[in-house]
């Protein structure tokens, strides 16, 4: 997978492209279902195929930055849809396009610059300016300048549609459980370690401690059974998201115990993937009473 921010001449766009058009937050398996129908046409018709999104989150640009927490930073997205056989991925400034008519952004970007010949497209797709175009707009406009238009059913499950806006909800009520069904894989963090008060060291429970940055998604405060990577190697572990009740300092921190592990992590990045909700956090009366839980903790991710 080619991946191209911002310049158009480096698309292979001579013989036209097949564009699947969205944010991709999370890379769900509704997003999964787009784009492999988006391969299948692209292959089966000779097109380039370009998964086309932003470089911000529309969201975060008109409502003010980290308005909308993300599933996926940029980093993760292209990490995840590397592993899709696409041709390209391409980043927009949505700066760029934010003002541009529905057909505006058709006519001069997707068919203009793109060369697009096959737009895939999900059900609730919105584009141009006040996100004013749909479906319905967008084949009157593939009649008009010379493309199809094929509209991908939403996935269900139950009786919720699978979306990044459902997925998000879940992760921030604490049920990251649900959220890997509709992910298809578990919600997972990367971040960078440092070095703090080493509290758990001295509990016999050192933690590699990171600090959510301020678009960063993470889970209802609690402890969670996890899975922790150092140098691509899988370790249990468990994980305290929070505010340090008992210590009392209020900031806001993943705490990882990660268990047969003794190694210095500090200042590297750690990816952390999240299992199963343990408990909700609590304030705990003495140190002895939080070792105590931490044990139990354990006990339960090991169970």
């Amino acid at each position: 997978m080619n991946t191209i921010w911002y310049d158009y001449s480096k698309i292979e766009a001579r013989n036209g492209t097949a564009v699947a058009m969205g944010n991709f937050d999370g890379l769900h398996k509704g997003h999964m279902k787009l784009l492999t129908a988006l391969m299948d046409l692209a292959q089966d018709n000779g097109l380039h195929s370009v998964a086309y999104t932003f470089d911000k989150h529309p969201i975060n640009v008109i409502k003010g930055a980290n308005t909308l927490k993300l599933i996926a930073d940029n980093n993760y997205k292209e990490e995840l849809l590397s592993s899709c056989n696409l041709d390209t991925l391409f980043f927009e400034n949505f700066d760029a396009v934010r003002d541009m008519s529905p057909e505006e952004f058709v006519r001069d970007i997707l068919v203009g610059k793109l060369n697009m010949k096959i737009a895939v497209v999900g059900l609730h797709n919105h584009y141009g300016k006040d996100s004013a175009g749909d479906v319905k707009m967008l084949r009157e406009l593939g009649q008009k300048y010379g493309f199809l238009v094929y509209m991908i059913k939403p996935l269900y499950f139950g009786d919720f549609l699978c979306s990044s806006t459902k997925i998000r909800a879940l992760i921030e009520n604490g049920d990251v459980e649900k959220a890997a069904e509709l992910l298809g894989r578990p919600f997972k963090i990367k971040n960078t370690v440092v070095e703090d008060k080493k509290l758990g060291r001295t509990l016999g429970y050192p933690t590699a401690n990171m600090i959510p940055g301020a678009d960063q998604l993470i889970p209802k405060f609690g402890v969670y059974g996890t899975t922790t990577y150092v140098d691509g190697k899988a370790y249990k572990s468990i994980t305290n998201v929070g505010d340090s009740p008992t210590i009392g300092d209020g900031a806001v921190r993943i705490e990882t115990y990660i268990i047969g592990f003794d190694g210095d992590v500090y200042d590297e990045a750690l990816e952390v993937e999240f299992l199963f909700k343990i408990r909700d956090q609590r304030a705990f009366s003495n140190m002895d009473e939080l070792k105590a839980q931490l044990a139990e903790d354990e006990k339960a991710r090991l169970a």
